[in-house]
């Protein structure tokens, strides 16, 4: 399977969104590959594939086959498990990764129970051009069909995240950066607000609570210092603010479904930037 990944081009753009995704198959061959929480968003495209997606609580899991509807789209994230993908048949995927609560600045819909419909592009963005996803599909260079939907988002471009969520993100940026645990009492004392309206903010713009949002946060941190490879497992806990190795280890079950030595002989880097575990077996 070809996978592609690019970033934006617009220097605007780039507050919004993280990067575009592209995955091609051309075979018929089975692909099983797994990804981890985290605190972005995935707007999926499939051109002609049946997409069937389950997630219970413990369980989160999409097969993707050859058919259905000529295109579909659905809105992935918000996950506390494993993303799990079984992929059997041909491909052509388009996603685009949005940075923390930045959808709504396209849409000023809420996020808070955002639904998995096959319809999740036109239902959400809503683009003027009712033939975009046609020439994002005719046209077969990557960079090109970024290129389309850079100039589409741009035009959908209406900025309604609230100011005081863009400074709690912010002030959690801060703090991830420097190494430290953002304290919800202390965000709150921090922004001038309530743990309440924290909570209403959050699970309105972001799909998640502050806590669990906090937590993905911290899990997304130590991940590509666990692929390193270059500290010990002690040390790496100890740096993301994991109280012991037991907490460390409790919560990559929860997120990867991997303890962390286990995890890191499985997992590898796609281009720098897509963590998975990623494997195919040939068609008989």
């Amino acid at each position: 399977m070809e996978t592609i990944i690019l970033r934006p081009e617009n220097e605007l753009l780039k507050k919004y969104v993280e990067y575009f995704l592209f995955l091609k198959k051309s075979d018929h061959n089975l692909i099983n590959y797994t990804t981890f929480p985290n605190s972005n968003l995935c707007l999926a495209i499939y051109k002609q594939n049946k997409v069937t997606y389950v997630n219970d609580g413990k369980n989160n899991i999409c097969s993707i086959a050859v058919g259905g509807n000529r295109f579909s789209s659905r809105i992935y994230g918000f996950h506390t498990s494993p993303f799990k993908v079984n992929l059997q048949g041909e491909l052509d995927q388009v996603c685009i990764i949005f940075r923390a609560a930045a959808l709504g600045a396209f849409t000023g819909e809420s996020l808070d129970g955002i639904g998995t419909a096959d319809r999740a592009m036109e239902d959400f963005l809503q683009f003027k051009d009712g033939f975009l996803l046609e020439q994002v599909f005719d046209e077969h260079h990557p960079v090109l069909r970024a290129r389309l939907l850079e100039k589409a988002l741009l035009g959908k471009l209406n900025d309604r995240i609230p100011y005081r969520l863009r400074e709690a993100l912010e002030h959690i940026r801060l703090a991830s950066y420097s190494g430290q645990d953002t304290i919800i009492e202390l965000l709150c004392k921090k922004l001038g607000i309530s743990d309440t309206t924290l909570y209403r903010l959050f699970k309105t713009h972001l799909g998640q609570n502050p806590q669990q949002f906090l937590k993905t946060v911290r899990f997304r941190r130590a991940l590509p210092v666990l692929l390193g490879k270059e500290a010990p497992l002690t040390q790496i806990g100890l740096d993301h603010n994991y109280y012991d190795q037991a907490h460390f280890i409790k919560d990559f079950r929860a997120f990867a479904g991997l303890a962390p030595k286990k995890l890191q002989g499985k997992i590898s880097l796609a281009q720098d930037q897509l963590a998975w575990i990623f494997e195919e077996s040939k068609h008989e």
